[in-house]
């Protein structure tokens, strides 16, 4: 049987364009499994160990930059008060330690930041917790015997400044509100959601 070249063209064309799909889809399977790669990897910690989430963000991916807000809820359920240090997370060499200020309110500039891995940033990735929510997290992190010493409401950004002692140090807690403070009464502006928790310890 006698097959005509246009055939043998159009079956050659054909096997072309179908070794082009199936490599197409090969490529496309391959750059799905390295985008999960790579959400995996971002995100994976050993959670049972304090000392690994101690100071880490848990970004969801690099690119986005967003926190997953669920791994941090799952830290506060688990977490082993007594394995934190409270101690910032940048070092250089084994007696050096690189020391980030935390947020600054007007003279009060003396302090670090800490506890990043249980942090809930305001901005991107805002909570909704009532005041009482936000200072049952706070307790969980901070040492037993933190006593409130003072508090400062900064109007200006929309939060709330609470100052702890204790014999692990002296420690400040920031929570970021929703609304704005229309007034100094506390109850009033205790109302009001919280978005975000920081945490900081005088140097």
């Amino acid at each position: 049987m006698k097959i005509s070249k246009n055939a043998i063209i159009i079956m050659c064309v054909s096997s072309i364009l179908l070794m082009g799909c199936r490599n197409k889809s090969k490529n496309d399977e391959k750059s799905t499994d390295s985008k999960s790669l790579e959400y995996t990897e971002e995100i994976t910690v050993d959670n049972s160990n304090t000392s690994d989430i101690e100071n880490h963000i848990p970004y969801v991916d690099a690119s986005s930059g967003e926190i997953d807000n669920s791994v941090i809820n799952r830290r506060y359920e688990n977490v082993k008060k007594e394995e934190l240090t409270y101690n910032s997370s940048e070092k250089t060499t084994e007696n050096e330690v690189i020391v980030y200020p935390a947020e600054s309110i007007k003279n009060d500039v003396f302090y670090k930041s800490i506890l990043e891995g249980f942090t809930y940033f305001s901005e991107g990735s805002p909570i909704n917790l009532t005041y009482d929510e936000a200072i049952k997290l706070v307790k969980k992190v901070l040492p037993d015997d933190i006593e409130k010493v003072d508090y400062v409401l900064d109007k200006e950004v929309n939060k709330e400044y609470i100052y702890y002692k204790s014999d692990q140090g002296n420690f400040r807690v920031w929570l970021s509100y929703g609304g704005e403070f229309k007034n100094d009464d506390l109850e009033d502006i205790h109302k009001n959601s919280v978005l975000g928790i920081d945490y900081s310890k005088e140097i």
